[in-house]
């Protein structure tokens, strides 16, 4: 009897020290992930910020170096056209690398929201797109609730005022 009493105690000790390891396995996995997302999260907002700063200070050298280079003489008025038509071209491309760099920062700060929020694998099957303020989600997701979610996160994104969701739930 005290040997059966002994086992079965034994038997318990050892489930319940399993059910503990597995529990604390677990947890530091759920930490891991946590950490991961906010990595991401981070380098995400910093790469935003980065290109946007890069824009803005380009448009501002373009800006600079077209004051004051108007025309000078008038028997170079058709160099100065030339000159302002150039730099009515640099400003131009100058807004247009804007516009390209705030799309791009506003796309990686939603895959950065998708990646914390619904997780990693998500972000590799959906494509996320933008026409100034509004996101465009394409791809599959696993289950009805992970569009919804991927939605949810996706307008809790600073500069997002309209979420167009065609993601596609598996079969």
């Amino acid at each position: 009897m005290n040997r059966r009493f002994g086992a079965a105690l034994l038997v318990a000790l050892l489930a319940l020290g399993s059910a503990a390891c597995s529990r604390s396995d677990e947890d530091k996995a759920r930490e891991r992930a946590a950490e991961a997302r906010q990595k991401a999260r981070e380098e995400a907002h910093e790469l935003a910020h980065q290109a946007k700063r890069a824009a803005n200070d380009l448009h501002r050298q373009i800006n600079q170096a077209m004051d004051g280079n108007g025309p000078r003489s008038t028997a170079s008025d058709g160099a100065g056209q030339k000159l302002q038509r150039g730099g009515e071209d640099l400003r131009a491309a100058g807004s247009e690398a804007t516009v390209k760099l705030d799309r791009a920062a506003l796309i990686a700060k939603v895959k950065a929201k998708l990646a914390s929020d619904v997780g990693l694998s998500t972000v590799t099957r959906v494509e996320v797109d933008n026409s100034g303020q509004v996101v465009t989600l394409r791809g599959t997701v696993d289950s009805p609730e992970q569009k919804a979610q991927a939605e949810r996160a996706v307008r809790q994104v600073d500069g997002v005022t309209k979420v167009v969701n065609d993601l596609q739930v598996k079969p």
